[in-house]
């Protein structure tokens, strides 16, 4: 495929899925993921997205700190830590296949209860210390920075803790997006240092689509604002459905390449 073609849908994707996390504060990576590995392998998909989510959550985070609720953000960050490490571990040592396998799973569970949960609710989740602090809810946290060390794509397990304690909306973005922006600077930072990562070609790649990506910065932030938030978030929990299965149909079609 043509170099300024793959710029030129990259560049889409990323648009797209940047202007939904600048209104929700979560799903650009895990939305992002599943296409752009088809351009480019996920081995520099996720590297690519991780960097252009630094820029995205630093914008968030400037624009809206204030409503940060400290208070959960390090409660998350706690648990999310943990999990971390052992997703780049797996990350680098384990077949890719089972990863992606996993997170297909998660993305399926976490959109189809998304959806049964706005559908069954008609108000906003109230917050809940019960809920929030118990075993499960710190297990779900912890899986979530599994995924996220391993994918950059821990939001939608994270979201489903976060709904819950953090049902403002401007809190739960602002919040959210301070998390990322502590998770993929670490990432980041961790393959600068290995050496192993970064290439001219992907370096070029990032360089050429951030103007798309300071369009869906600002778009999403306009829209953010706009935009109803429950109707927004049924988009959001749907398209992470079609995204979930773009990629277990991509990781079939290359098992069977495989084999033939």
């Amino acid at each position: 495929m043509n170099e300024w073609i793959i710029v030129l849908i990259a560049g889409c994707i990323v648009f797209t899925t940047f202007t939904v996390e600048g209104i929700a504060g979560f799903g650009a990576t895990v939305m992002a993921l599943p296409f752009v590995s088809m351009l480019i392998g996920i081995d520099k998909a996720v590297p690519m997205l991780s960097s252009l989510g630094v820029l995205l959550s630093f914008f968030i985070v400037l624009r809206s700190w204030r409503n940060l609720d400290w208070k959960e953000y390090l409660f998350i960050v706690l648990h999310v830590g943990l999990g971390v490490p052992l997703g780049l571990f797996m990350m680098d040592y384990l077949p890719k296949e089972w990863l992606i396998a996993i997170l297909v799973c998660f993305m399926f569970f976490v959109g189809i209860k998304g959806l049964l949960g706005i559908a069954g609710n008609a108000t906003q989740p109230k917050q809940s210390e019960e809920c929030k602090k118990n075993l499960l809810s710190r297990l779900v946290l912890v899986t979530g920075g599994f995924i996220q060390g391993a994918f950059s794509s821990g939001g939608p397990v994270v979201v489903m803790y976060a709904s819950r304690a953090l049902p403002e909306k401007a809190a739960f973005r602002a919040t959210l997006s301070t998390l990322w922006l502590t998770t993929n600077t670490i990432m980041v930072t961790k393959w600068t240092l290995s050496g192993t990562v970064w290439t001219p070609q992907l370096g070029k790649l990032i360089l050429c689509v951030l103007p798309f990506i300071g369009a869906g910065m600002f778009f999403g932030d306009y829209l953010h604002h706009k935009v109803d938030q429950k109707k927004f978030t049924i988009l959001v929990y749907t398209v992470l459905i079609i995204a979930a299965f773009m990629l277990g149909s991509n990781l079939i079609c290359g098992i069977m390449h495989e084999k033939i």
